[in-house]
């Protein structure tokens, strides 16, 4: 069997007042689609934030430093290597609870399925991963 494997792909973000925020991408993750993120949190919640992310290079990338540098956004980043300091991935863990077992019949099912899922999610207490 030939040909790459079809995905859904999604970022996400959570609050410190348990609010998130999910959305699907049709692109691999890069600089651009980390700041396409950073405007769309702003957007939603403000222009001033404190942003946490991981280490991933799509947002230790020069481009998102510079873009963050010229607004109102502080980054700031998890130490490497530490997914149990990340809330996020709690959310993420949920969700494939939420989901597993389950057939789809196509990857719309499933992205449908996925979003709905999260849109039920009770989110983890940001402040019990940052300040443990």
């Amino acid at each position: 069997m030939k040909g790459k494997w079809k995905s859904i792909k999604l970022l996400g973000a959570t609050t410190d007042t348990g609010e998130t925020f999910f959305v699907p991408c049709e692109v691999n993750f890069n600089s651009d689609t980390t700041i396409r993120l950073l405007e769309a949190l702003q957007a939603e919640f403000g222009e001033k934030l404190c942003v946490v992310l991981d280490n991933a290079s799509y947002f230790t990338a020069e481009a998102v430093k510079k873009f963050a540098a010229e607004t109102q956004l502080e980054l700031c980043y998890l130490p490497r290597g530490s997914p149990e300091l990340n809330p996020t991935e709690e959310c993420w863990r949920r969700l494939n609870r939420a989901l597993g077992n389950r057939l789809f019949q196509t990857l719309d099912d499933l992205q449908e399925a996925a979003l709905a899922a999260l849109d039920q999610l009770k989110t983890p207490n940001v402040f019990k991963y940052l300040c443990p």
